[in-house]
């Protein structure tokens, strides 16, 4: 199990350029800081004790809250691990891209940063008819400190903490091939949220959980320690290949139990130690008719 200080990192928009960052319990503060605002719910979760003392001092000044962003609102890369769960692995047959490989043989695959959402936003799905948009619930992992060629037995000293997700899903036709990142890169297609855990809370990564619940049923569960290439070997993939920037995404995989979403449906994800990423799902208006 992981031990929390209960503190997690809820990060909020406030007239336009102030970050608040804190909980119900202690209230809201801006933690002040230079750069934008990435930088600075990055610059805050690394900080986590630090404020948590200046919160209980009434060292900081208290803002209102406002509408919620995701714990990292505007990443320069978001990477996702294709087939990270032996019990993904083959989940959906001829619907698959993957075959039988796993994110090991294949590696990673990027999704454009345009799909990143927040807790208060609703996913839509594109108005295709005889496509589905399956969900997909996973932990995701925010970059503190950036770089390239990251060995894994330094990456974690890179990471600010972790939060839920889903990688929403544009499905194949059956017996159909295509590319993975556009039809996983609509606009809502990546909600992040609700908090950011610092990873100096988080005692035991193996052990982190990850569920998903549809209209309050459950349908998927799983662990880091589950994982075919961990953490670690996920950051090192990705710095291999580029070099990492503050405030970046690593979405781990999802288990199975992968399965469509329609109009009306609620998803929520719950990862250990932070309440769900909760959303509504909505049909999108049809391109030639958005404003």
């Amino acid at each position: 199990m992981t031990a929390v200080v209960p503190s997690p990192l809820l990060v909020v928009a406030h007239d336009g350029d102030r970050v608040a960052v804190g909980n119900e319990q202690l209230g809201w503060f801006d933690p002040g800081g230079d750069g934008d605002l990435t930088a600075r719910v990055v610059a805050a979760a690394a900080q986590a004790e630090e404020l948590r003392a200046l919160i209980g001092a009434g060292s900081l000044p208290p803002v209102e809250l406002g509408r919620r962003l995701a714990p990292s609102p505007t990443p320069v890369q978001v990477f996702g691990a294709p087939v990270n769960y032996h019990a993904h692995q083959g989940e959906l047959g001829a619907r698959s891209p993957s075959g039988d490989a796993t994110t090991r043989e294949l590696g990673l695959f990027v999704k454009a940063v345009g799909s990143v959402c927040g807790p208060d936003d609703a996913i839509e799905l594109p108005a295709l008819p005889g496509r589905e948009s399956h969900y997909e619930g996973e932990v995701a992992v925010v970059i503190s400190r950036g770089g390239g060629s990251i060995p894994a037995e330094r990456a974690l000293d890179h990471v600010a903490g972790l939060t839920a997700a889903l990688d929403i899903t544009l499905r194949l036709e059956a017996g159909k091939k295509e590319e993975r990142s556009l039809r996983k890169s609509y606009r809502t297609f990546t909600p992040l949220g609700p908090a950011l855990l610092p990873l100096s809370q988080v005692v035991s990564l193996p052990d982190v959980a990850v569920g998903l619940t549809l209209n309050g049923e459950p349908r998927q569960h799983g662990t880091l320690a589950q994982l075919i290439c961990d953490v670690p070997e996920l950051i090192a993939m990705a710095s291999a290949v580029v070099d990492l920037r503050p405030g970046d995404v690593i979405l781990t995989g999802t288990p199975a139990g992968v399965g469509p979403l329609r109009d009306g449906d609620e998803v929520a994800v719950s990862v250990s130690g932070l309440p769900p990423l909760r959303l509504p799902v909505r049909q999108a208006v049809a391109a030639g008719a958005r404003a």
